[in-house]
């Protein structure tokens, strides 16, 4: 037997040092800040505390973007463009929204981050990435 339905849940979460850095970095100096690996001299961007690839500790935060370029992206029916965007300085890509028609995206394309007037310390600090150059 399958019962369909749904269930709501209610939760906070907690962004940690490294994340909480990237946050208030978005919502203070309007900055993206990646993490860089000492070990493999991976850039992670949005920032963490371990590398991806070695796992190594990721405390050194660097400025990154704020522009780069679209390497994919994908229209949601109702909810609008969103693409894989590598910052300028990044070596990984970060899924935010793109702001305009579908048909303006291809990879390739260069963007920069447009950022909210009114900034909480969220990935939503970032409004939306723009063509344009940086």
């Amino acid at each position: 037997m399958i019962v369909q339905g749904s269930i709501r849940l209610t939760f906070t979460y907690a962004a940690g040092r490294i994340g909480s850095r990237f946050l208030s970095g978005l919502r203070d100096s309007r900055v993206i800040l990646g993490a860089h690996c000492p070990r493999c001299e991976l850039v992670v961007c949005p920032a963490r505390a371990f590398c991806p690839i070695c796992g190594t500790d990721t405390a050194d935060l660097r400025e990154v973007g704020p522009g780069g370029a679209v390497e994919a992206w994908s229209g949601v029916t109702g909810r609008g463009t969103y693409g894989m965007i590598r910052l300028d300085g990044a070596d990984t890509a970060l899924v935010h929204h793109l702001l305009g028609d579908a048909d303006l995206w291809e990879s390739g394309t260069r963007v920069v981050a447009r950022f909210a007037v009114k900034r909480t310390g969220s990935i939503t600090d970032i409004e939306g990435f723009e063509r344009g150059e940086s």
